[in-house]
Formats: structure tokens, C-alpha cells, sequence
């Protein structure tokens, strides 16, 4: 099985975590702080293995380091409002 294909059950799996989570009775602040997680997750997958950045040390982590500022700062902004 190739690295494309196991990003694809990856991201099947994460939005089906997603959907199961937005289903659940969990509290909404849990719902929504767990569905980013996934999001944040999926966004990974797709910028290592679909946009093979997987073998760029300079371009993946400056990538990587843009998407955690930009989900920490979406999950701060679920947790202020």
C-alpha cells in the first residue's frame, strides 16, 4: 500500500471521526474543539502526502508551523466565543 493511499483512509477515517463526533452528545465546546482537531489532522495529510511535502524539510515545516499558528488561533477563537 502506498503513502497516497493510506493519506486516503487517513482522511476517510478522520471524517468519519468528524461526523461521529458532531453526532455524539458530547458538550458543544468538546464537539467543536475535537471536529477542528480532526480538520487540523486532515489539513496535515493532505499537505505531507497529497502535496508531497512529506520529503521537503524546509517547505514542510514552514507550511506545518503556518497551519498550527492558524488552528490555534481558530481553536481560540471557538474557546473565547
Amino acid at each position: 500500500m502506498s503513502a497516497l493511499e493510506r493519506a486516503w483512509i487517513g482522511l476517510a477515517l478522520l471524517s468519519a471521526a468528524s461526523t461521529l463526533i458532531a453526532l455524539s452528545p458530547l458538550p458543544a465546546p468538546y464537539t467543536g474543539a475535537l471536529i477542528l482537531a480532526c480538520a487540523w489532522g486532515k489539513a496535515r495529510l493532505i499537505f505531507l502526502w497529497y502535496l508531497e511535502l512529506a520529503p521537503v524539510p524546509s517547505w514542510r515545516s514552514g507550511i506545518l508551523t503556518g497551519l498550527s499558528l492558524f488552528m490555534l488561533l481558530l481553536m481560540g477563537l471557538y474557546v473565547a466565543a
